[in-house]
């Protein structure tokens, strides 16, 4: 099942089994979540309970993440322990001295009460890891139990340190109350007992604020279970939904959903608001902000997720709700995806034969290889998927014994597997029904000397995803991003003989640059200069003043092919 159709019966069942909920509640809840980065140490922990304490919502709602890093560690040590290997003894000592070590910087001569409830905590996570060692092998129970103990410890120090500021603060261990189950689809959330247990629990705190556990809860078999990989995220829509939030406040370490990926477009910008369904695409396609999981309760009630950087608190981020900003143009942003590979199945046996595609997915399905992509012509003559890197021996075997008789016939010509293949996603709502939105992604990829391996667009118009070689990623997706006008068209340029003529050009070139920026979205970038006899060149393109005595003072000869490949890079 693709991960569109998951979505889709997912969101059903959840607006059927939580829509009674948003009834009747007169309270202001507005919902927090932090991440491990915003709780990397002691001045995190104060950071955050100062964006805490400075809001006044009615009732505050805070899930947390364990300190960053602690989850993998947790992992690691049992992984360790099982190996009969005892350095997870240094490994567990190390993680328990940073937890005491929190606590005595966070909370000074109050601290007292913390170490000592720690100390007990360290101390059973000690005789598991025994017992683990023991056995030899990580138990999937002692495993789910082990690595969501990170946020059991993360929540109880910024409770400890709300409360000794002087507010009342109450500490809910998800555990408590909330049910889930794993199934084929994920984790799917009882929420009828989930919600009837958080009543008899607030029956008891009554407290405005309250601090939660992220990632953890237990089964149907009262057996603790975690939410998976991005699972505090999860947790923080879920209680979001439990407690009727108006808001929900995902705090990380960026500046809201970017409209590409920072480290391969440095002009990537940060977007005021964006649908629920935007936010999903980008999501499925590699942006890390928020896992698609997490929107699915918000979407279910329409609750607005917002994303916020920790560190920059007064930054406004992006806002997910059910609307995205109808002022923008139709591409809101740009993801890749890269490690895949292209699977495609060919041959004249193919055409008109019913069945072929389904049996294509089928043994995909069971080979338990997730489909990324899907490709094919209308003259039926050839079928691509792409998958996972990891993924495509697996792939390649699983259909090989699948058309084995067609194979041998000749109706198959071949299946054949292209590897180190990455995926550009272009999404917006405003996309659909504009004309010439794939004419501008194509012309500009063209422009940009980026050969399209495979094309597919959903019948929403929402996305357009083009696969292409890993190689060209980079290249492609910083010439999408300036093609859409989601940043200054950006321009290289390179002078060669800086003579009378080309220093007059160079100097109107400084004067002109910052004007251009500004007023016309255009950057450019004098990123070589050359004479008879040095080379000049600069990263950021950026021209001063002094350009002539940098250029004769250069310790670089002239060289027509570096020059070269210096203007044209990426």
């Amino acid at each position: 099942m693709s991960p569109f159709a998951k979505l889709s019966a997912t969101l059903a069942a959840v607006r059927h089994d939580i829509g009674a909920l948003a009834a009747g509640n007169s309270e202001a809840v507005i919902a927090h979540k932090f991440g491990g980065s915003s709780l990397a140490d002691a001045s995190c922990f104060r950071r955050v309970a100062a964006i805490l304490l400075e809001r006044d919502d009615a009732t505050q709602v805070t899930v947390v993440s364990a300190m960053q890093g602690v989850t993998n560690t947790l992992i690691a040590l049992a992984a360790t322990a099982a190996t009969r290997d005892p350095a997870w003894q240094a490994q567990w000592s190390g993680l328990r001295e940073r937890h005491l070590e929190t606590a005595r910087d966070l909370l000074d001569d109050r601290s007292g009460a913390v170490r000592v409830w720690l100390e007990a905590r360290f101390a059973d996570l000690a005789d598991t890891l025994k017992a683990l060692a023991v056995l030899g092998i990580p138990a999937r129970e002692a495993l789910d139990a082990i690595q969501g103990l990170g946020e059991v410890w993360s929540a109880t120090l910024l409770r400890a340190h709300i409360e000794a500021l002087g507010e009342e603060c109450a500490l809910l261990d998800a555990r408590e109350v909330l049910v889930v189950s794993h199934g084929e689809l994920g984790v799917s959330v009882d929420w009828q007992v989930s919600a009837a247990r958080l009543a008899e629990w607030r029956a008891r705190h009554p407290q405005r604020r309250i601090v939660i556990t992220g990632f953890i809860a237990r089964d149907e078999a009262a057996r603790a279970t975690t939410l998976g990989r991005n699972g505090s995220d999860f947790s923080g829509a879920i209680f979001a939904a439990l407690f009727e939030a108006r808001e929900l406040h995902i705090w990380t370490d960026v500046d809201g959903v970017l409209s590409a990926d920072p480290r391969l477009v440095p002009e990537a910008v940060s977007l005021n608001a964006l649908s629920y369904e935007e936010a999903c695409e980008l999501a499925y396609f590699g942006a890390k902000v928020i896992h698609p999981q997490t929107m699915l309760p918000a979407m279910a009630l329409g609750v607005p997720i917002h994303i916020r950087n920790t560190f920059k608190p007064a930054h406004p981020g992006t806002c997910i709700a059910t609307v995205g900003d109808a002022a923008e143009g139709p591409v809101r942003g740009l993801s890749l995806a890269d490690q895949l590979a292209i699977v495609n199945v060919e041959g004249a046996g193919m055409i008109g034969v019913p069945g072929t595609a389904e049996r294509v997915f089928a043994a995909l399905r069971e080979a338990r290889v997730s489909v990324v992509m899907i490709s094919q012509g209308s003259s039926e003559h050839s079928i691509c998927v792409v998958v996972r890197g990891a993924d495509c021996s697996r792939a390649e075997v699983a259909l090989d014994a699948m058309f084995k008789r067609e194979l041998g016939q000749g109706q198959i010509k071949a299946i054949t597997v292209t590897r180190d293949i990455s995926v550009l996603a272009a999404v917006g709502d405003r996309m659909a029904g504009m004309p010439g939105v794939a004419a501008r992604l194509f012309a500009t990829l063209g422009r940009a000397q980026v050969n399209i391996r495979a094309i597919a667009q959903g019948a929403s118009e929402r996305n357009i995803s083009v696969a292409l070689d890993s190689a060209d990623a980079a290249r492609a997706l910083r010439a999408a991003h300036a093609g859409f006008w989601l940043s200054p068209q950006t321009l290289s340029v390179g002078v060669i003989g800086p003579g009378n003529v080309g220093r007059a050009l160079l100097d109107q070139l400084r004067e002109a640059i910052p004007r251009l920026r500004r007023e016309a979205n255009l950057d450019l970038r004098v990123r070589a200069i050359m004479s008879s006899s040095r080379l000049l060149t600069n990263e950021r393109g950026d021209l001063s003043a002094d350009w002539s005595a940098q250029l004769a003072s250069s310790d670089q000869a002239a060289d027509f092919e570096r020059f070269s490949s210096h203007v044209h890079a990426a």
